[in-house]
């Protein structure tokens, strides 16, 4: 970055950051104060928007000179960079204390008949890293979203351009005076729609009046399990959309080996989506040895691989009925487009029967993108040849793959 320091780009950051946090917490002040009018409120919005574009464009030149952020030993000019190191851990306080101001707030929030602010004025904007744990992965369902390319975008429905194919190399000079069309990649313009996703949470009225309870880890925890639900079934949804393949128990081995090995194209990065009962049937695929051939891989990310492929359970209602076996083979980064608008929404809502509730939105499309990534597999598993335990149900519960069970969405 010729004529610009990286000191220069520090400073930059430190200012931007610095405005940030102050409008942030004039918009937390703004929550509860009548006196504010919606105007005013989105005049407030719209510049610390305009900071956090100008705050995240600083670090991303601060990045090109190595640095993540501004290290306080980089300061030479007496800045009190101390605490804008903490900015992330400031914001994210400032956020929680904005969410439970919302939520506590409500009863003094009008309709806005006299320009006041209303509560759908005020509803968090909540940034994903926010409510994202990567540390609970071990311990909850899998995200797919985590899987696959996410494109953040600006507008409601568009076209985004992708290479047409995995294995475009560069021409020869000879080649291009010979076939000038050779000269550019070839691209396939996918089209994609943001959808706006919303439901409602269990927060209890009690826990909103009491002023002495802090919601706000409450909210995001409800927040961070119905987005990956949430993703998870529309990119299930799509995945059941690629070319179709089947399979039985007794070839379900060499049908994995094919789709892999050939119907695959050795440029892409295959990876395995299986249901329950998908799963359960390559956990007992045996080798002509009676050695089982699915391996628990501690230093993957997935945890499981077929074949040196890592393996993802999901819940069989995702991919189709309970007790079905279903599973998408293939690069999961290629074959789906993610249109990410990047907003995860709280605003109170009304319900006839039980009154106003607190709702979640999340805005996101999922779209195929390259169709030729991956093969959807359906496998004919007859239930006589799972090995089950005998289970008696009890206190009214069901039991995992009986025909009344309803399946769960994870």
């Amino acid at each position: 970055m010729p004529g610009i320091t990286k000191e220069q780009v520090q400073n930059t950051w430190m200012i931007w950051a610095g405005k940030v946090s102050d409008l942030n917490n004039q918009l937390n002040v703004g929550l509860v104060d009548d006196s504010l009018t919606k105007e005013d409120f989105e005049t407030k919005r719209a510049a610390r928007d305009k900071a956090v574009k100008m705050r995240d464009l600083a670090l991303e030149q601060l990045k090109q000179f190595g640095e993540d952020e501004p290290n306080p030993a980089d300061d030479d000019k007496g800045h009190d960079v101390k605490s804008l190191k903490n900015n992330k851990e400031q914001a994210k306080a400032d956020l929680f204390k904005h969410i439970n101001n919302f939520v506590h707030a409500r009863h003094i929030m009008n309709d806005g008949s006299n320009g006041e602010v209303t509560s759908t004025v005020v509803s968090p904007i909540i940034p994903e890293e926010i409510i994202y744990n990567p540390s609970a992965e071990v311990n909850s369902v899998v995200d797919l979203s985590t899987l696959i390319t996410r494109t953040p975008v600006v507008t409601a429905s568009g076209k985004s351009p992708i290479l047409a194919r995995a294995g475009y190399v560069f021409p020869t000079v000879e080649e291009l005076q010979t076939n000038p069309e050779l000269k550019g990649p070839k691209f396939t313009d996918v089209e994609w729609k943001v959808d706006t996703h919303r439901g409602a949470l269990a927060i209890s009225n009690e826990s909103i009046q009491d002023s002495a309870v802090d919601v706000s880890s409450m909210v995001t925890d409800q927040l961070a399990e119905a987005r990956v639900n949430t993703y998870n079934s529309v990119i299930s949804g799509v995945l059941g959309g690629f070319n179709k393949a089947t399979a039985n128990t007794d070839n379900l081995t060499d049908a994995y080996k094919w789709l892999l090995n050939v119907g695959l194209d050795p440029a892409y990065s295959p990876s395995i989506v299986a249901s329950q009962t998908m799963y359960n049937a390559l956990d007992t695929l045996k080798d002509k040895n009676g050695q089982y051939i699915f391996h628990q891989d501690i230093t993957g990310k997935s945890g499981d691989n077929l074949l040196g492929i890592p393996v993802y359970r999901v819940g069989d209602t995702l991919l189709g009925k309970a007790g079905e076996a279903h599973a998408f083979i293939g690069d999961l980064s290629r074959s789906l487009f993610f249109a990410d608008r990047q907003q995860i929404t709280l605003s109170w809502q009304y319900n006839e029967s039980y009154g106003q509730y607190l709702a979640g939105a999340l805005r996101f499309g999922v779209s195929a993108a390259d169709v030729n990534a991956g093969y959807f597999l359906t496998a004919d598993v007859p239930a006589s040849s799972i090995v089950k335990p005998a289970i008696t149900p009890t206190q009214g519960s069901t039991v995992a793959g009986d025909t009344a069970k309803s399946g769960s969405g994870n």
